[in-house]
């Protein structure tokens, strides 16, 4: 597993980069539907959405380790996917709790701030995220113990962030 604090720096920047597009989402009234069905601003609320969801997720394993429940496995799907760093595109479709409802701007700065924060919190934790054995459940890998969230995190936010690059791309064309 590669540096878990220069892996959350990763995350820290992702996360800034997602806020930097709610807070100026770019000229995209629609999106570009051979790229996404989602404009920049869409993404970037379903990675607030989201990202709460796993934060609560990583949480979870965290107090899990502590009081030494292990949770569901990882299904392989999940190891092959985390140590590629990739999800394909167009596989999967968003669980319902993470999709966009089209807030406006500010909400979803907000919610992202919120995110940061909780990202940044995790900074004096990271031997404990390292070495839990605790798990929580992701609808798809099975359950990711907390430096496997911490990854999905990473993982989620790139394979989103390549989207909005490829939909600002089409849109200078």
């Amino acid at each position: 597993m590669p540096d878990l604090a220069a892996l959350h720096g990763e995350v820290l920047a992702q996360v800034d980069r997602w806020l930097a597009i709610a807070e100026d989402p770019g000229d995209f009234p629609v999106a570009r539907t051979a790229v996404s069905g989602w404009t920049p601003l869409l993404h970037a609320e379903h990675m607030a959405r989201a990202d709460d969801g796993s934060l609560h997720q990583l949480e979870a394993a965290i107090e899990r380790g502590r009081t030494g429940e292990a949770g569901p496995r990882i299904k392989l799907a999940g190891r092959v996917l985390l140590a590629l760093r990739w999800i394909p595109r167009g596989v999967g479709k968003a669980p319902e709790p993470s999709r966009p409802v089209e807030a406006d701007r500010t909400e979803v700065a907000a919610a992202l701030r919120a995110v940061r924060a909780r990202v940044e919190a995790l900074r004096g934790q990271l031997d404990e995220v390292a070495t839990s054995r605790g798990r929580a459940s992701h609808p798809i890998f099975g359950g990711l113990d907390p430096a496997q969230w911490l990854r999905f995190l990473w993982t989620h936010h790139h394979h989103h962030l390549k989207i909005v690059r490829d939909i600002e791309k089409a849109w200078r064309r």
